[in-house]
């Protein structure tokens, strides 16, 4: 963690934080990373909460999600919309714990889909100068 000072006598403030968890890829007991994530005003992404647990499973995503619901009192999620990447458990947990919320499905993977089956192609055959 960085902090900075506008004067040495003015008192710290928060200037950058990092984490690298090599034990998550190279480590006796590997675990999966949980992020959430937010976006501000500026379309600015920015971490809201954190977790490492030992797999990617309904019980690890439940008790992820029952703490975030506590720290940002969702209630039942009304209001609030979770965009995921599908993998297994979040909707399940999600369902059990915010039953009100929107939920997506992000979906990336149909992009690359597309992009791979177009630049396969000539370009003149999917695309159009103006």
């Amino acid at each position: 963690m960085a902090v900075d000072r506008v004067t040495p006598e003015s008192p710290p403030h928060f200037k950058r934080f990092y984490v690298f968890f090599e034990a998550l890829k190279r480590g006796l007991f590997k675990g999966k990373l949980l992020v959430v994530v937010g976006k501000d005003g500026n379309n600015q992404i920015y971490p809201v909460a954190w977790a490492i647990v030992e797999g990617d499973c309904i019980d690890s995503w439940a008790w992820f999600l029952s703490l975030l619901t506590t720290d940002l009192r969702m209630e039942d999620g009304f209001g609030y919309t979770i965009i995921s990447d599908q993998q297994k458990g979040h909707e399940i947990a999600i369902n059990g714990i915010l039953p009100r919320v929107e939920y997506r499905n992000y979906a990336r993977h149909l992009d690359e889909g597309v992009a791979k089956a177009l630049f396969s192609k000539n370009s003149k055959a999917w695309t159009k100068a103006f």
